[in-house]
Order: structure tokens, then C-alpha cells, then sequence
């Protein structure tokens, strides 16, 4: 048997107790001190193609949030399956800072209740920084459809359940379930046609083989602005700046209905929380200002600022409120 001396025998407690606290302070997260960050380049991933409002926005954020962080700022599109490709990357890439995601309702509120085998969990995987933005969405028909108001649209709907047509960007989008939850909230009923995306679908709106979207407000101003299409309302609680001679669906006998397609940036779950209250603060002050809230305010948005917190709860809010509207619809990617 081996003898241990007995002074090495005596600092043995002293030297268990160093390597203890030695091992605790390299599992904490790096850069736990937000001090230290960022110490190399900070990527914002999208999820969408460029030139959606995802895209609009990064570039608004990503040079001011580069001038005050002091790294570049990159912002990258990984794009495909509704937007769980880039969610996915972040979810499962280093939390510390270096990885952002600005994402949107589809991917963190409603794509969990759609794809029965999604590789992350938005509400387990992803840590809320700041809302962006919430852009209404817009109750549509074209030039020929007699319908003038929101009203004579539902009236005919549930006159003649199932006779007339709704088309949307895709099965499970949203404007797919705005739609969906207009006819649950109504009693209305119309058939769905999904498309592969907004344009063909404004294309056939036009063109008088569906009767009526409700679409993204960005998606469609062109084409409100041209005269093709008609709005009839809008989804969000109160009228928009852009819109603001329509109506909210509340004002015209839709009790409380609201949809909006809003915006955020995420984090990868364990980022260290300093670095998470540093984002935050960095964007308020960067959408405080004039020029900022300007551009935001082109999309159809205030900038909607607020804490990481509230954030938080407000993902979790709409994630109950659109499964609940998948359950109660049946909507589903078939």
C-alpha cells in the first residue's frame, strides 16, 4: 500500500477545492462577461429569401449594431422548408453571442404545431433578444369582386359556405392561418388554395381564379398602390399608417381579431444573460432613432422595442394562440 506525506495529506482538501472552482470557472459560458464581447465577427441569420421584410430588416440593424458593437456584422440567409433550416442552425450553434437569428412568427410560433419531427424546440433552443417589428397583414380582393367592405365578404361567405376560394403563400403559413382564423372566428367558410409562394398567388387573385387573401401588407402594397388589388381591411388592432383609410377586422364585426407577422432577434438558449441584456439595450438605443423608426415604419410596423422578458412571453403567447388555431382548423402541410 502506497503512503500519501502527511503534508501533501493535509493540503489535499485545499488542492480538491482548487481544481473544483478551476473546472466550474471553463464550464461557464464564454464571454459570460458582456464586457468581453464581442471578440470576433457576429452573424444574423434569416430564414427567408432576400428582399422580405427578414432581409429588409437585418440590413436595416446590421451596419448600426456593427458601428456600436465594433466587429462586422454579416448577415447570412439560410433559406428553405418554411424557415426551419436557419432556425435550426442557430439553435444548435455557440451561445455566446456570435450566432443571432432574426426570425418571424412562422418558424417559433407556428411551424411546431405543423412538422411533427421539427429538429429544434423554439421555446427550449432559442433565447428572445428584442422584438423588431409587427407588420399587420391585409384582407384583400380585386377590382372585379363586388364586395366594398369586410362585411359584405363575410356575409357572402356564409351565405354560400364553400363556394368561394382563399388562396395563401403555403399550407401552414401565415396568411394561410389568418384566414383560417378569420372563418373559425366568423363561422365563415371558403375553400384553401395554397400556392408556392405570394406571387403566383397575387397573380391568380388578380386574375379573378381565387376570390380573396389575406396577405403580407409589404407583399401586397404594390399592387394596392397599382389599383389591382382592393383592401378591406387590415388584421392588426389598430389601422395602419400605411393603410390608414382601412379599417381593422375589429372595426368591421370581427371582435378582437388580430394577426401580425412580426419580427425578432434570437440567441442560441444558453447564451450567457449579460450578453443578451447588452443586444437589447444596443437595439433599443439603435431603433430610437428617427431614421430607424422611419424605415421600420415602411414595412407597416412601429419599432416595437421591449425587453428580452417580455418578448419571451409574448413567443409564448402566440405559439398557445396558433396551435391552438391548427388544432381547432385542422390545418396541416398535406
Amino acid at each position: 500500500m502506497t503512503l500519501i506525506p502527511t503534508r501533501l495529506r493535509q493540503a489535499l482538501p485545499r488542492l480538491l477545492a482548487a481544481a473544483l472552482l478551476l473546472g466550474a470557472a471553463s464550464a461557464r459560458p464564454a464571454h459570460a462577461d458582456a464586457s468581453a464581447y464581442p471578440s470576433r465577427p457576429i452573424t444574423i441569420v434569416i430564414q427567408y429569401p432576400a428582399g422580405g421584410p427578414s432581409d429588409i430588416l437585418a440590413r436595416i440593424l446590421a451596419p448600426r449594431l456593427q458601428a456600436r458593437l465594433g466587429q462586422p456584422v454579416i448577415i447570412e440567409a439560410r433559406v428553405g422548408a418554411g424557415g426551419n433550416i436557419g432556425t435550426d442552425v442557430v439553435a444548435k450553434a455557440q451561445p455566446d453571442g456570435h450566432t443571432l437569428l432574426l426570425s418571424s412568427s412562422g418558424p417559433l410560433a407556428i411551424s411546431p404545431w405543423l412538422y411533427p419531427r421539427l429538429p429544434y424546440d423554439p421555446l427550449r433552443d432559442l433565447a428572445p433578444v428584442i422584438e423588431v417589428a409587427a407588420v399587420p397583414l391585409v384582407l384583400l380582393v380585386n377590382q372585379s369582386n363586388p364586395a366594398r367592405d369586410a362585411q359584405a365578404l363575410l356575409a357572402e361567405l356564409k351565405a354560400s359556405p364553400g363556394r368561394y376560394t382563399y388562396g395563401s403563400s403555403g399550407n401552414g403559413t401565415p396568411q394561410h392561418l389568418s384566414s383560417a382564423l378569420l372563418e373559425s372566428t366568423t363561422g365563415a367558410r371558403a375553400v384553401h388554395v395554397p400556392y408556392k409562394g405570394q406571387a403566383p398567388m397575387a397573380i391568380d387573385l388578380m386574375g379573378g381564379q381565387i376570390d380573396f387573401a389575406i396577405d403580407s401588407m409589404v407583399s401586397a402594397m404594390p399592387n394596392l398602390t397599382s389599383g389591382r388589388l382592393r383592401p378591406l381591411a387590415v388584421t392588426s388592432k389598430q389601422r395602419s399608417a400605411l393603410l390608414p383609410d382601412v379599417p381593422t377586422l375589429d372595426e368591421a364585426g370581427v371582435p378582437d381579431y388580430e394577426s401580425l407577422a412580426w419580427y425578432g432577434l434570437m440567441a442560441p438558449a444558453a447564451t450567457p444573460a449579460p450578453v443578451i441584456s447588452r443586444l437589447n439595450q444596443t437595439l433599443r438605443d439603435i431603433m430610437d432613432q428617427p431614421e430607424v423608426r422611419e424605415q421600420i415604419a415602411r414595412l407597416g410596423s412601429p419599432a416595437v422595442q421591449g425587453t428580452p422578458e417580455q418578448f419571451g412571453a409574448f413567443i409564448r403567447a402566440e405559439h398557445r394562440k396558433w396551435g391552438d388555431i391548427v388544432r381547432r382548423t385542422g390545418a396541416s402541410l398535406d
